[in-house]
């Protein structure tokens, strides 16, 4: 029998992932429980046993391609439901992806004659986009190769809506009064002044008229000698997430220099010891303790609901370099342990992270980031915000500095980048300065 095996939902909202690796090619023999694919997700990348053991008669999708839960990826011949068992089953749910795939196609090849751009959405986002009488010709995608997100639906809404809002209260004003004549002056046409309101009537014609900018999808022609690097695995995560974040979040920075010099002494006296630890535990203590006085930086933004939630947990999120890309562990309950269980556990997670081992708990649930470029070079940087959080601090570079009484001091600027929507300034300049409180008691107590 012909057996098909679908993408299964991993977990925590995952709709698709990525195929990374086969351990399998079409002719072998594959025994069950046998590793058979790696699949990579915007939340973790876990390798897939087989559920069942056969001669690989087909595998449909490719390395580098993107499936959505519930699609087959392969089949085998084993035991299992039969193909065509499951097509009978799901029937009715073709035709009806059929008929959408028809449209799209029928809508795409309206948009080349007419020599427009080419909207790149999946059926589900123009379904979406129909229900809610958006022109997708209108919206700005942000997804990668220029497709058409949810989030850009929204927005396109939101705009809509807005639009339709002023085009109500131009209506609704009262229409100008001409000031009546002086009884001894007669009035001439060619002497009327013009009136005011007309002129704020075209700004909204024009904001109600004018859609929103169309972007130019730019095909670019590479010379013989250039080198292609295609989007895909941890390199495309990232390039769907820092487009997402800077596109969504309006982020503004607040730098502060902060003196580590007894902190630089008890590492050291740590790594007479053999007891390797860095800065970052120390700083992400700090920031558990600052976070208990300014909840709001410990939120998480709620898209669907267009709300914040402050978190009653406090798992902080260390940025991790690997060959292929920054990721995000994740420490739970951060604040219940000590420093050197917070090192402990940033050593092993950022070893499964370079091993490509990592597990959804090791990446999930994260509500503030602290990112550390230090240990590379940076003398400051301006972070951007791990989505759906609010806040991240940036940690650097330590460097020797003389102070006003000529003592050379261990010195290091950190910065703190935040929602600005939620977030205002002076909370920012506050919350950093706290943070240099934390650390300093933290140093005193240790």
């Amino acid at each position: 029998m012909v057996y098909e095996f679908k993408l299964p939902d991993i977990g925590e909202g995952v709709s698709e992932g990525e195929i990374v690796k086969w351990h399998v090619k079409e002719g072998d023999v594959i025994k069950k429980d046998q590793e058979m694919v790696e699949i990579m997700t915007d939340k973790v990348t876990v390798n897939i046993p087989s559920p069942t053991e056969g001669k690989v008669l087909k595998i449909i999708y490719k390395d580098g391609e993107i499936v959505q839960v519930g699609k087959a990826i392969i089949e085998i011949d084993g035991e299992g439901p039969l193909v065509q068992e499951i097509k009978e089953e799901s029937a009715s749910p073709e035709i009806e992806r059929k008929e959408e795939d028809d449209m799209v196609e029928n809508e795409n090849n309206s948009a080349d004659q007419d020599g427009e751009r080419k909207v790149v959405a999946s059926p589900t986002i123009r379904r979406i986009a129909r229900e809610r009488n958006i022109d997708l010709d209108n919206v700005v995608p942000t997804g990668p190769n220029g497709r058409v997100t949810l989030e850009d639906l929204d927005r396109a809404e939101a705009d809509q809506k807005k639009r339709e809002e002023e085009k109500a209260q131009a209506a609704a004003a009262p229409a100008p009064q001409a000031a009546a004549p002086a009884p001894s002056a007669p009035v001439a046409e060619e002497t009327k002044a013009p009136a005011a309101a007309p002129v704020e009537h075209a700004v909204h014609r024009v904001s109600e008229e004018s859609p929103s900018p169309k972007v130019e999808i730019q095909t670019i022609k590479p010379l013989a000698e250039d080198q292609i690097v295609e989007l895909k695995g941890l390199r495309r995560i990232i390039f769907e997430k820092m487009t997402k974040s800077k596109s969504i979040i309006p982020h503004f920075t607040v730098g502060e220099e902060v003196d580590l010099t007894e902190l630089s002494s008890i590492i050291s006296n740590l790594k007479e010891k053999e007891i390797k630890i860095s800065y970052t535990p120390f700083f992400i203590k700090a920031v558990t303790a600052a976070l208990r006085e300014f909840p709001k930086l410990n939120s998480i933004y709620d898209e669907a609901n267009k709300r914040y939630v402050m978190k009653s947990s406090y798992n902080i999120g260390t940025a991790i370099d690997t060959p292929d890309g920054l990721t995000v562990g994740v420490l739970k309950s951060a604040d219940r342990k000590s420093v050197e269980q917070i090192a402990k556990e940033i050593s092993e997670i950022a070893k499964r992270a370079r091993e490509n081992k990592m597990t959804l708990s090791d990446v999930q649930d994260s509500t503030f980031t602290v990112s550390n470029v230090g240990s590379i070079g940076g003398l400051f940087s301006t972070p951007i915000i791990n989505y759906p959080e609010v806040a991240i601090l940036g940690v650097h570079r330590v460097v020797k500095r003389l102070n006003v009484d000529g003592e050379e001091r261990d010195m290091m600027y950190i910065t703190l980048s935040c929602d600005h929507r939620l977030i205002d300034g002076a909370d920012a300049a506050r919350f950093i300065m706290r943070l240099k409180g934390s650390l300093r008691i933290r140093l005193l107590s240790s």
